[in-house]
């Protein structure tokens, strides 16, 4: 499948809203998720791929406002997450429609109906006495007279939604005080073999409703009305919100529900119902119907009956084949309060209070006494105030010696004994890894390394990652130069280590939609500077130089390298931490885009050093034997996104390298 889908949801920071996000991420569909809404702090912005502020609901011009926002991001399919949404979708269906917007909604005489209380129960009683007794305030009056009822009941909105306005009567004067919109229920007794029927009777008669042995029926329907599937469970809720989820399979209450369904097709029944109510001693008592998806849509769908995915399938004929939803019944689901820390910067400005935002950020180095990330530290000391500096390292005397003294270093002790917290930390560079010359174990150390620094960033929530990985991704599987889209292959012990590195981020980092992260593709990195070590192409041709030795060439000297200045390595890093993470791409090349032959790079450095030092010049012997292996990156990517180019030719290298070793 080559074609993405845009799937717009609305009221985001509902429980439903929510929900529906986290189906949609677990879904392996092709699709891009729009978060509509006004609250630019709700929890489910930072789970979307884009947000889009809304006015709200309620608003005049909403649907109209809503409908254009649809059209000029181009969004295939919308989701409503909210009982007042899916009444005003479905009553201006028509425009949605024109706007060639599918929408997953029931029609509006079936949402009207199933949101009035006491007209659903009386009539829907007709075809399966499974619901409740619903009363007005007149009609309970004389039911109560010719004690046909008693009490405590239960008495609740006419035409609300969810657990808002209930309330436990116990008498005719609190009948009186009712309002006349009021619809008054029998109460649901959960039956008597239900380990929480006692509770249940003891909590009601301190006046509370415990929210035990409710029976969640949610069955999904395609854009005919037509059954698909459904999954039973039985929750326990808390202030409304059902924090455990037990499937169940129940013949006795499917065969009822589907007595029901054929004249809730004819009201226009489309997409997810939802039925609650309980088993008592006389049965099934069902006491609410929701045409919507619902607060445990999600975890439904981590149970397998992924409800969201399926309706997706069906509006936007995604798969023609007819898909089945099955729930396995050897889980349960648990919920509670979720946590999530996000970066400021992601605040839009009206939120912001500039007089509290912390000015400077954290950067948590690895690799600090490396090549790179010595020479990025000196950097970023030298010409920034906007970073703190924090350094991750192995030994951490040894790095207090190389390091300057207002770099904070840490190790996995003090990361692991409490004296150092990750939640601190605005921005991760990883730049701490074996060198490709190093042996197998010690490459397969690093990378057990990474997965567990990333693995920790993730959960502390740091808002953004950069990890420094390396153009021996691409191998040799097509010829340089390689693109961010070229195929991978990396034919070397390192190669493969790097590109797994690069799968841990992205696959761990995901999850999390607030936090930005990237991999910078290095070029082979060269330049005098502290840190060097004695190997490498140009390194060991301008040594070859200093001593006048021979130097032999092999393949022709025709093979093609690309070397980057470590001055430009870090300035392009700098220009990444300076820049905003809002729109990192997942992948970036960071090279110098010059690409030479390794003989023209092996004269233009014998000469160097014989013109500057006055040396004899070394012999060049070229062996025409040996396969070529050729690299080059074509980074116009990066140059763009952060409007920067290389300031260092091949030339300034090879001055700095000599002058270096000199």
């Amino acid at each position: 499948m080559t074609k993405s889908f845009n799937i717009g949801i609305t009221c985001i920071g509902t429980g439903v809203g929510q929900s529906v996000i986290n189906s949609c991420k677990l879904s392996y569909l092709p699709i891009k998720t729009f978060g509509f809404g006004n609250n630019t702090l709700a929890y489910g912005l930072f789970d979307c791929d884009f947000f889009i502020q809304t006015l709200d609901v309620n608003d005049d011009g909403y649907i109209d406002q809503l409908i254009k926002l649809c059209k000029n991001h181009f969004i295939d399919l919308i989701i409503p997450g909210a009982d007042d949404e899916i009444l005003i979708f479905s009553k201006n269906i028509t425009k949605f429609h024109n706007a060639n917007i599918k929408v997953i909604v029931a029609e509006y005489n079936l949402i009207k109906f199933c949101q009035d209380k006491y007209k659903m129960t009386e009539e829907l009683n007709e075809i399966a006495p499974i619901f409740v007794k619903s009363f007005s305030k007149e009609t309970f009056i004389k039911s109560y007279n010719d004690k046909k009822i008693n009490f405590p009941v239960i008495a609740k909105p006419r035409f609300g939604s969810g657990s808002r306005g209930v309330q436990i009567i116990n008498n005719l004067a609190e009948i009186e005080d009712l309002n006349d919109t009021s619809v008054i229920q029998e109460i649901a007794l959960p039956h008597n073999d239900d380990l929480e029927r006692k509770r249940y009777a003891l909590k009601l008669k301190q006046n509370c409703n415990e929210q035990v042995s409710e029976i969640s029926i949610q069955i999904v329907t395609d854009y005919q009305g037509d059954f698909i599937g459904s999954m039973i469970s039985q929750n326990k809720l808390k202030n409304g919100i059902p924090i455990e989820i037990l499937p169940l399979k129940n013949e006795y209450i499917e065969c009822e529900i589907s007595k029901l369904l054929p004249f809730l097709k004819s009201m226009g029944l489309k997409g997810p119902i939802n039925f609650q109510g309980r088993l008592t001693d006389n049965g099934l008592k069902l006491f609410e119907i929701n045409t919507r998806f619902t607060g445990i849509t999600g975890v439904r769908a981590s149970m397998g009956f992924n409800e969201v995915e399926i309706c997706i399938k069906e509006w936007l004929k995604i798969d023609f084949c007819r898909n089945s939803l099955f729930v396995n019944l050897n889980k349960f689901g648990l919920r509670q309060v979720a946590d999530k820390a996000v970066n400021r910067d992601k605040l839009l400005k009206n939120n912001q209070n500039d007089n509290s935002l912390k000015k400077n950020k954290i950067v948590l180095l690895t690799g600090a006494t490396g090549y790179l990330g010595r020479n990025l530290i000196a950097k970023l000391i030298e010409n920034n105030d906007t970073f703190e500096i924090w350094v991750l390292v192995r030994d951490k005397k040894k790095a207090k010696e190389i390091l300057p003294e207002n770099v904070v270093c840490f190790d996995n002790l003090d990361l692991n004994n409490g004296k150092f917290n990750m939640g601190n930390v605005d921005i991760l560079v990883h730049a701490g890894f074996a060198r490709p010359h190093l042996s197998p174990s010690e490459i397969a150390e690093s990378l057990a390394f990474t997965s567990d620094l990333f693995k920790k960033a993730v959960e502390n929530q740091i808002p953004n990652i950069i990890n420094i990985s390396s153009q021996s991704v691409y191998g040799q599987i097509e010829l340089p130069p390689w693109s961010e889209t070229s195929k991978t292959g990396p034919n070397t012990t390192y190669g493969m280590a790097k590109y797994a590195s690069e799968l841990l981020l992205s696959e761990i980092a995901n999850q999390y939609k607030h936090i930005n992260h990237t991999s910078i593709r290095l070029g082979t990195l060269t330049g005098g500077a502290k840190g060097l070590l004695n190997i490498g192409v140009s390194v060991n041709l301008v040594l070859k130089a200093l001593k006048s030795d021979k130097i032999v060439i092999n393949c022709g000297g025709k093979q093609i390298v690309e070397i980057l200045d470590i001055r430009d390595a870090i300035d392009g890093i700098i220009t990444i931490l300076n820049a905003s993470s809002q729109n990192w791409k997942p992948v970036y090349n960071l090279g110098s885009s010059s690409p030479i032959k390794l003989l023209d790079l092996t004269n233009l450095i014998v000469d160097f050093v014989s013109e500057k030092k006055g040396l004899t010049k070394s012999k060049i012997e070229i062996n025409d034997e040996g396969n070529a292996v050729n690299f080059g990156m074509n980074c116009q990517e990066f140059y763009k996104n952060f409007n920067w180019i290389p300031k260092y030719s091949v030339k300034d290298s090879i001055s700095s390298l000599v002058e270096h070793y000199v």
